[in-house]
């Protein structure tokens, strides 16, 4: 399981999500391009073992030990509310 959960893997989200993985956390990561996670994992090196590729939210909620922390890096106003509203769909109160 999943310590954090991230939700876009741009050049901001992607270098998040391993410097979380390389402080020791195990974080499940989502992008809307389910391309960009296959890329992304392909280039974690070692820091893969601690990395959860998810392609949907639904993965990437059941992937959390709760309560579910999650992070969303993706761009700023539509977007952001957008993903937000994906994901609240499959976390609880207090997540």
């Amino acid at each position: 399981m999943a310590d954090i959960g991230l939700v876009g893997l741009g050049v901001m989200g992607s270098n998040l999500a391993l410097n979380m993985a390389e402080k020791g956390y195990t974080v499940a990561v989502h992008n809307r391009t389910t391309s960009k996670i296959d890329t992304f994992m392909a280039n974690a090196g070692p820091l893969a073992k601690r990395l959860v590729p998810c392609k949907t939210v639904e993965e990437l909620a059941a992937a959390i030990t709760p309560p579910r922390p999650v992070v969303i890096m993706v761009m700023a106003g539509a977007p952001v509310d957008q993903e937000a509203e994906k994901i609240s769909k499959d976390l609880a109160k207090g997540d």
